[in-house]
Parts: structure tokens; sequence; C-alpha cells
């Protein structure tokens, strides 16, 4: 993992534990992360949901709930230069960013303790993290 990687990793932790540790509404039972492009990089935006359903096949039919907050303006970014050079391969780091903060984030048990996470931008597929899909 290079060196910028790693540092993006570290401020990704840190933002999540910061948005981890705020109050939540009560509905709230699952987690989405939102993704955005923008000019230079990928915007990180979590949102709570007040549902969760994989679906029969997590990697098709997983949609998020009904929104209970999102982190609006708040939005962590990954610069391109870590993130990558297409959109297949913002997914895909953004995708192992998040699974590593899952594995040993400050605050990771209140996202694992939820229904579900999952992943995705907002105009495209959204892929289950958490509970992890079986094959």
């Amino acid at each position: 993992m290079s060196h910028a990687r790693t540092l993006v990793q570290q401020d990704l932790a840190h933002w999540l534990d910061e948005v981890l540790s705020q109050p939540m509404p009560a509905s709230t039972v699952a987690f989405h992360v939102n993704l955005y492009e923008t000019e230079e990089s990928v915007l990180v935006e979590l949102m709570g949901t007040s549902s969760f359903s994989a679906g029969a096949n997590p990697e098709t039919d997983y949609w998020p709930g009904d929104a209970t907050f999102y982190t609006d303006e708040y939005r962590f970014e990954i610069p391109f230069g870590v993130a990558g050079a297409a959109w297949p391969e913002w997914l895909e780091t953004s995708k192992d960013m998040v699974r590593s903060y899952l594995c040993d984030g400050k605050n990771a048990a209140r996202l694992r303790d939820s229904q579900g996470v999952g992943i995705g931008f907002c105009d495209g597929d959204m892929y289950v993290l958490w509970p992890e899909a079986k094959a």
C-alpha cells in the first residue's frame, strides 16, 4: 500500500470515527456509503437507513432503505491519485477502505451491530459490505 493511500485510509478512519460517535436517529438500523465523482476526487458520504435488505443476490439486488440521516456537506474526499484512474478502481478502493474500517475502526462496532452496510455510486450499482456477502 502506498504511503499516500495509507494516509488517506487513516484520515477516512478518523472521519468515520467522528461521524459514528454522533447521536443517530432511533430509526437507524443500517448504513450506506454513497460515493460521488468530482473533477479531482471521489466524495464519501455516510447515511443511516431505516431498513436493510440485501436481496437474493447481494451483488445485484441490494438497494439502501429510506434515509434516516446523511453526513450531507460533511463528506470525505479520496483523491483520484489514491482512488485510481477510473470509476471501477474508485469503487474497489472505496470498498477496500470501508472494509478495512469495518475490521478495526474505533467505532466499527456501530456498523457491525447494524443490520447491514452497503456502498455504491449514487447513480450506479450498490454492493453489500456487511454482513459479508456469501458466495
